[in-house]
């Protein structure tokens, strides 16, 4: 038989082993042996290509542990960055790829061909990596639009903005502020402009000690404030939107504060502190 068709046969070997194990894992419902099941069909190939009696047997049979691998993180980041639904067999198909891939940089003859397909797998899987943080920026620009909230900030006495996250099915944008050092940290929520405070102070969306006994005040003209066990919650309205802050050891002077100074924030400046 050709040299190529038995890599082929190899290949095919090491594809079939490596459906059969996957699907074992899965119906086992244990992914956290899926690693090594889609390891042990390489190892078979690195068996098969010494009784295929293929060229350099020795080294493309232990390379295909690496290039396997790198061919499948690749594969599947650009499926992720491209939202392709990739059936379950092609993906199980990228390890006796690697295979073939590996074993063809051993072959004699043809280098260029052999450099400009390394060259383009190494940048493919180079531009992963900013391609996916554009893609989840845009994502969650439009996640920002999505929550339909006026981008307006709390301005928070001794705290800067340090994250913030969107939740457009409920309608709101989270932010994060926290001291210089460290210490204190207030989380704020954004909300539609026709939220009524009073209600919400009623039914917060931050209460860390879950006390219903704890009523709810005004502290200042439209901001409800309700405290137990050093948490205080904080709500109100204030550019165009509600803001709902809440803080633990943080006096309430400064959350309450938070509502007479506003500043607009733009999209850019949350998604450059975005934790989702």
């Amino acid at each position: 038989m050709p040299l190529w068709g038995r890599r082929l046969l190899v290949a095919l070997a090491i594809w079939v082993a490596t459906l059969v194990s996957s699907m074992w894992v899965l119906a086992e419902d244990d992914i956290g042996s899926l690693v090594p099941a889609i390891a042990a069909p390489v190892t078979l190939g690195l068996i098969l290509g010494w009784l295929a009696r293929l060229p350099w047997w020795l080294p493309v049979g232990l390379l295909a542990f690496p290039g396997a691998y790198f061919l499948l993180v690749t594969a599947l980041e650009w499926n992720l960055l491209l939202d392709h639904d990739v059936g379950w067999p092609v993906i199980m198909a990228y390890p006796a790829l690697g295979f073939l891939i590996v074993s063809w940089f051993f072959s004699p003859g043809l280098p260029w061909p052999k450099i400009g397909l390394g060259v383009l797998l190494i940048a493919g899987f180079a531009v992963t990596g900013p391609l996916g943080e554009l893609k989840s920026d845009r994502e969650f620009e439009d996640m920002i639009a999505a929550a339909e909230v006026p981008l307006v900030a709390p301005v928070i006495s001794g705290h800067e903005l340090v994250s913030s996250s969107s939740i457009p099915g409920y309608g709101e944008i989270a932010l994060t502020y926290a001291s210089p050092d460290g210490r204190t940290r207030v989380e704020a929520s954004l909300h539609s402009g026709a939220s009524d405070p009073e209600e919400m102070c009623l039914d917060p969306v931050f209460w860390y000690p879950n006390d219903a006994a704890a009523g709810c005040r005004q502290a200042a003209p439209g901001v409800w404030v309700r405290s137990s066990a050093g948490y205080t919650v904080a709500t109100g309205r204030a550019g165009g939107v509600t803001i709902q802050m809440s803080a633990r050891d943080v006096p309430e002077a400064v959350l309450v504060g938070g509502f007479a100074r506003t500043r607009t924030l733009t999209a850019e400046e949350l998604v450059a502190v975005r934790d989702v």
